[in-house]
């Protein structure tokens, strides 16, 4: 086994037992409040690799760690003994399935705190501004710091796109060079856009696009993957391949920038480069700024006779080709211009390392203890009003893609724990509200159902029918495994 992928398991195992440990605490804790007798407290599944009977409770490792459990007496739906779950009163165990939630999102909302007071809060920062747009009319320069969009606190260029893509004027609070301006900007509506990675291509095209597959531009097509897709200019020439990636974006209100990403500036010793060498140029492609990293590394991943194509509108935004297996890199270090001889899968291994590039993205320290606390709550609210949307868009058949299940988060902790302490602790902060605000969703098997549960029993003032609760809590078990093996097979598909 790799050392990378010993590194992404071990930290997965301690984060992921983390966040069950402070899930399950809450329910342990307020199971022992209200004197509900605790038979097992558990890690993960399936056979024990540690046990240890404390008093009453049973604390167990076991070997699966996707998840865990606290076994409460009585939650069999038995009513008759004193300290079973079931013969406490409705608002106990209602109380007692929030606690795990609670705890969860409380987590969160504490990591947060030593995050930002170490290393401040992201704040949205404008990396390039597009010419002639409303942004670069309107006087937005790189660098400038966005930190407010219509009066409201943002930190995720998510909430300033969604935003812009209402459509109406968006009033700006911008920091520049330690002082507050305030932008007002009317968007305007960008054309539609598609882009392609073809495989096996064939023919080139000039000027402006007339046609893709025989249909005029402006429409999404029912393009898939491995599908034969033609493009034809203006003069008639057609470009040809098979589909690896198709995305169209429709007409969207936009004001003209593009966010800060990384600095082409090495930021840890990889060989054969050095910390604060400057990538400056790769064979024949001059590398400015993060918008030409991001083409330089499609140009890396990209294989003979394909392509990478950018349509915006009818013209041709951006056209890339794959580089030579053999690179020339020109860095600039120490004020020196070199020149580093490599290949184009060990470029691509070393830009890929987490943390390699240094950020362009800005970071705002709090000024005093006051501020930290404001500044974390804020993040945390923020992350978690994103969250919860997402959760919204899920059950409507929308981001399934986007949503990673036990292997991919091994995989991001894994990367996050390479790249370093900042990294980790704000996946650690954001997995367990992730959970917290997950187990809150009112679906059976989950906190939230036997929430609902609860409370039904509350307004009514009547029991509801064990049996029923109890059958209803299977299905939905057996509904949210079938999705966990789901998601893990997503999972295998899209990391490896």
């Amino acid at each position: 086994m790799e050392v990378n992928s010993i590194i992404s398991f071990i930290s997965f195992i301690l984060v992921f037992m983390f966040v069950v440990v402070v899930h399950e605490f809450g329910h342990f804790l307020f199971a022992k409040i209200f004197k509900v007798t605790v038979l097992e407290f558990s890690i993960g599944f399936g056979p024990a690799i540690f046990k240890k009977q404390f008093k009453e409770t049973l604390f167990k490792i076991n070997v699966i760690p996707f998840g865990g459990y606290v076994r409460l007496k009585g939650e069999d739906f038995n009513e008759e003994e004193e300290d079973g779950l079931y013969a406490k009163p409705a608002w106990q165990r209602l109380l007692i399935a929030f606690a795990g939630p609670l705890f969860s999102i409380l987590a969160a909302y504490i990591l947060f705190v030593p995050i930002v007071n170490n290393w401040g809060v992201p704040a949205v920062t404008i990396g390039r501004v597009i010419e002639n747009s409303p942004a670069f009319e309107y006087g937005l320069k790189e660098g400038d710091v966005i930190l407010k969009v219509n009066g409201k606190r943002v930190f995720d260029s998510i909430e300033v796109s969604n935003e812009i893509k209402k459509g109406n004027v968006v009033k700006l609070t911008i920091l520049r060079d330690d002082k507050i301006l305030e932008k007002t900007i009317p968007p305007r509506i960008s054309p539609p856009e598609y882009v392609f990675i073809l495989d096996d291509v064939r023919g080139k095209i000039y000027g402006k696009i007339k046609k893709i597959n025989g249909y005029k531009l402006g429409v999404d097509l029912d393009v898939k993957k491995e599908d034969f897709v033609e493009i034809e200019d203006e003069f008639g020439n057609v470009l040809s391949g098979v589909v690896l990636s198709f995305t169209f974006v429709d007409e969207r209100p936009t004001i003209g920038f593009y966010y800060a990403g990384f600095k082409p500036v090495a930021n840890k010793n990889i060989e054969p480069f050095l910390s604060n060498d400057r990538i400056v140029k790769v064979n024949d492609m001059e590398i400015e700024d993060y918008v030409s990293l991001i083409s330089l590394i499609s140009r890396l991943s990209l294989k003979e006779k394909q392509v990478y194509i950018d349509i915006w509108g009818d013209e041709i935004k951006e056209k890339l080709n794959p580089l030579s297996e053999r690179l020339e890199i020109v860095v600039q270090r120490n004020g020196e211009k070199m020149t580093i001889d490599l290949d184009k899968e060990e470029f691509l291994k070393i830009v890929s390392t987490p943390g390699f590039f240094k950020e362009e993205q800005k970071y705002l320290k709090p000024k005093n203890i006051f501020e930290t606390f404001e500044l974390a709550i804020l993040r945390c609210n923020s992350a978690a009003i994103t969250i919860w949307k997402a959760f919204g868009r899920l059950f409507l058949g929308e981001g399934v893609n986007q949503v990673a299940g036990p292997v991919g988060i091994a995989v991001i902790v894994g990367e996050a724990a390479r790249a370093g302490w900042e990294t980790i602790l704000t996946v650690v902060a954001l997995f367990t509200l992730n959970l917290g605000i997950f187990n809150l969703l009112p679906l059976p098997a989950l906190d939230g159902g036997r929430i609902v549960f609860s409370l039904i029993e509350i307004i009514s003032g009547k029991k509801v029918n064990r049996r029923i609760e109890a059958i209803v809590h299977t299905i939905g078990f057996f509904i949210l495994m079938a999705l966990a093996f789901y998601f893990m097979f997503a999972d295998f598909t899209r990391f490896f």
